[in-house]
């Protein structure tokens, strides 16, 4: 198995990551630090800081270098697949995306912009992926397996806001959250060598039981298969940010638990770490802007500031939100020593979660919830034209460190 070690230099300016292979190589990234302050920080903390600042990708493995063919369903604009690909850089090997799926054409255009010679496929995955578990590939199926041909690890996200503590309607009987569904039939006809499904925490309470069930087929398949909630708080990622992972091999058998131990850091990283050098960006197009208060919200982030508080008083907030509110952090300051709560496609708004500056008298900037959410700067987000589009990518995508450690492990 393979393992991780960072090495920093100040005579240098510089941090390596070296990751042992268990075949004796060492594949080593080096990334200089330049006039950074990483004096307080450890060597791992040191590369992941140096890492989120870069402008510009990281150096590719050579085109000679093993391929591994991936597959993104629910792919948005491409979170998970940016951990797969740094970790086969990690490597010395190369990801190829042979199939990206969504059905929104504004996450894909980012897709497309950031994984070279990528195949995107403006779908919906359950009319692309439309048999049942159990039955002969259909028509659709069929010609979508001629384009992808074999597959090295298939990766997703079904859409998980049927299952979210956010929606107080339909929550757990959500006709979205069978969309999972769609990823165990994946699994059945493609027959990938390894599978990463990642979700939220309520997945397991679905009252249609769409997860269980689909690992249940999974296993028939005979698939290994490892399931649990992961806070990626615990893996460096600056956010409270619990999910639900499902990782499945047919040649491997993995813990969960024991990957976490093996990767997790050795001090969580805070709001400070990750966004402080953007506290005054210039408000150059929306990827840098925060959104336009009214006064009343404005009102609102001048008290929390000039009292020094971090949870706005009943009397501050609207009627729907007085008396004992399900949702305390709303209209809320983060805080700027520890991890921020979960990002949300909402940052933009102080009324949709715990999203005022730390420091600033205004929200968080897309830029600073990409960071936070671990995209490096020189993930390209510049294909997008709305914040209401941008707002929504960055608040649904998944934090690459994620996918990063468990493809480590997958395919090494």
């Amino acid at each position: 198995m393979p393992y991780e070690e960072f090495k920093y230099s100040s005579s240098n300016k510089s941090v390596t990551r070296i990751v042992h292979l268990s075949n004796g190589r060492k594949i080593s990234t080096r990334l200089q630090t330049k006039n950074m302050e990483l004096e307080d920080e450890d060597a791992h903390s040191a590369f992941d800081y140096t890492y989120l600042r870069r402008c510009n990708p990281l150096k590719q493995a050579s085109y000679s270098s093993k391929i591994f063919r991936a597959v993104d369903l629910f792919c948005g604009c491409g979170g998970l697949s940016l951990g797969a690909e740094e970790a086969c850089n990690a490597m010395g090997k190369r990801l190829l995306s042979v199939a990206a799926v969504d059905k929104n054409p504004a996450f894909l255009n980012v897709y497309k912009e950031n994984f070279a010679r990528a195949s995107a496929y403006e779908h919906f995955v359950e009319r692309t992926i439309d048999g049942e578990i159990g039955t002969r590939p259909t028509k659709n199926e069929v010609n979508f397996l001629r384009k992808i041909k074999n597959v090295d690890v298939l990766l997703a996200g079904p859409p998980c806001q049927g299952h979210s503590n956010l929606n107080n309607h339909t929550r757990h009987e959500d006709e979205r959250n069978v969309l999972y569904e769609r990823v165990a039939r994946f699994v059945e006809i493609a027959k990938p060598k390894h599978v990463l499904i990642e979700n939220v925490p309520e997945v397991t309470q679905g009252k249609d039981r769409t997860m269980q069930r689909s690992i249940n087929a999974m296993r028939e398949l005979e698939y290994e298969v490892d399931s649990d909630i992961i806070d990626l708080a615990a893996l460096g990622v600056p956010q409270r940010r619990k999910r639900h992972l499902v990782i499945a091999s047919v040649s491997k058998k993995f813990s969960i638990q024991e990957i976490l131990e093996k990767y997790s850091v050795e001090r969580e990283r805070s709001v400070k770490w990750a966004i402080e050098d953007l506290e005054n960006e210039p408000p150059n197009g929306i990827f840098a802007a925060p959104s336009n208060l009214s006064e009343t919200n404005l009102e609102r982030i001048r008290f929390l500031h000039e009292n020094d508080a971090y949870d706005l008083p009943d009397w501050l907030r609207p009627l729907c939100h007085r008396n004992g509110n399900t949702y305390p952090s709303m209209y809320g300051r983060i805080r700027y020593d520890e991890p921020s709560q979960t990002i949300t496609g909402g940052f933009l708004s102080p009324g949709q979660g715990r999203f005022v500056h730390p420091t600033q008298l205004r929200t968080l900037t897309p830029h600073e919830a990409a960071r936070l959410q671990f995209f490096p700067d020189f993930f390209d987000f510049s294909s997008v034209k709305t914040k209401a589009s941008l707002s929504a990518m960055i608040g649904n995508a998944v934090p690459m460190k994620m996918s990063y450690i468990f493809c480590l492990e997958l395919l090494a």
